[in-house]
């Protein structure tokens, strides 16, 4: 890398199309095979790269709003978490919509201030 802060870039994708128990089981007596990862790829939420501009975005997927399909949760090292939302279209395509903060219940974007 050449030192610019650089947008979530994971091989996240097969992890959003994948079912939560999809490589759980295993009929094999040796145990499940271990984990192999997919090439990383930048991720577009909206119109924009996910996490860009943020320094060491750090994502994870979570179901966020309760629909069944796992969004995509950001964090960073400021502490200022970002959530995009993920809709799974008709023919099974995962896409995400843009970034937005995760608003507090004053309706305010949470901070957690770590600098």
């Amino acid at each position: 890398m050449d030192g610019k802060r650089w947008g979530v870039a994971l091989g996240l994708a097969g992890a959003l199309c994948a079912a939560p128990g999809d490589a759980a089981a295993s009929d094999d007596p040796a145990g499940p095979a271990p984990a192999r990862f997919a090439e990383p790829v930048r991720l577009r939420a909206g119109d924009r790269w996910l996490g860009g501009d943020r320094l060491y975005p750090s994502p994870v997927l979570y179901d966020v709003d309760g629909d069944g399909v796992r969004d995509v949760v950001v964090a960073d090292l400021p502490g200022k978490p970002t959530w995009a939302r993920a809709t799974r279209g008709p023919d099974g395509a995962i896409s995400l919509a843009a970034e937005k903060p995760f608003l507090g219940r004053d309706e305010r974007p949470l901070d957690f201030s770590n600098w």
